[in-house]
């Protein structure tokens, strides 16, 4: 029973990845690569003046790996240098939320803020896909 739920977790872990924005966000879609630039720091500000909020999940989640590798390149791990030395730049890395459903409910209330949950774990009431990563070919 246990190995059932495991094998079911890394299946749903493995799916497509939502990229979500809250339903009063003015953000109707995002590129690949205005999303490497909003994760990694480099762009900080909306089109509209408004300061950008990336939300990450924790370092060791699965989700955050495959993110983490698809849209920044590299492992979490990887980019512990990176943001150490951007630390001593004054940017701060993402904020990290620990579920798929806190980051839903803060994207939620927070109109400038962008994140990523598991396409199955959206909570389309509180917030909407503007971009889907594909499940990565195994």
């Amino acid at each position: 029973m246990v190995a059932l739920a495991l094998v079911g977790s890394v299946a749903i872990a493995s799916g497509p990845i939502a990229v979500v924005v809250g339903r009063g966000s003015d953000l109707r879609d995002v590129t690949l690569d205005t999303l490497r630039e909003l994760y990694l720091r480099r762009r900080r500000v909306w089109p509209n003046g408004n300061r950008v909020i990336p939300v990450n999940l924790p370092a060791d989640t699965e989700v955050r790996a495959r993110f983490s590798k698809r849209v920044l390149g590299r492992s979490p791990d990887e980019l512990a240098g990176y943001w150490n030395r951007r630390y001593f730049e004054g940017v701060q890395p993402p904020l990290v939320l620990q579920t798929p459903q806190a980051v839903c409910a803060y994207v939620a209330v927070e109109r400038d803020a962008i994140g990523y949950v598991p396409l199955d774990e959206v909570d389309r009431a509180a917030c909407r896909v503007v971009l889907v990563l594909p499940a990565a070919a195994e």
